[in-house]
């Protein structure tokens, strides 16, 4: 991977967060909900839901469609890419996915796995990994990228789901660092 293409990831990644959906809550600067008393339940049909979001996102990720990926996103959303300052709401997250897909070209292949999601009345928040390829126009080989990201989502008046906050980790190194010794590579 070149420096230049490298430094394109953490803009992807900042895309890939958003790859499944759910939630409401509060974090000390969000005075709009209190967080559940209670604590996560097994709740199929917003898990269904999450997964659905997540099948849809792939595909308008895949697609390079930015309009559609920013649609998960509520209005005053907040993303959070690695290497990069916070896009904070929809447009501003549209136009980062935009951007995006300028930088990276063709993508190959996306795919994001929930590894941990838990379901309140009122929000979810959502653990998971994602991996996915792509070739910049005019290069010979395709690049890829993996990580981590968590979404935290906020049930809409309208019972829809929307993300709230997300964060996303690349597990590649920045351009200019070497993998610690002993790490290994993922190809």
């Amino acid at each position: 991977m070149d420096a230049r293409m490298l430094k394109a990831v953490p803009t992807l990644a900042l895309l890939l967060v958003a790859a499944s959906c759910a939630g409401s809550g509060g974090s000390a600067g969000d005075t709009t909900k209190a967080p559940s008393a209670a604590g996560p339940v097994d709740n199929p049909a917003v898990r269904a839901v999450i997964d659905s979001a997540g099948q849809k996102f792939s595909a308008a990720f895949k697609a390079g469609d930015a309009a559609a990926a920013a649609a998960f996103y509520e209005d005053n959303a907040m993303s959070m890419a690695p290497n990069m300052e916070a896009a904070t709401g929809r447009a501003a997250i549209e136009k980062g996915y935009a951007d995006t897909f300028k930088q990276i070209g063709k993508v190959n292949d996306f795919s994001a796995t929930a590894k941990d999601v838990d379901i309140y009345p009122d929000h979810v928040v959502e653990v998971g990994s994602y991996e996915f390829s792509f070739t910049p126009t005019g290069a010979k080989e395709p690049m890829k990228d993996h990580g981590s990201y968590i979404n935290y989502w906020r049930k809409q008046a309208d019972g829809s789901w929307k993300i709230h906050r997300d964060a996303i980790v690349s597990a590649n190194p920045l351009p200019t660092m070497t993998p610690p010794a002993g790490a290994a590579k993922k190809k």
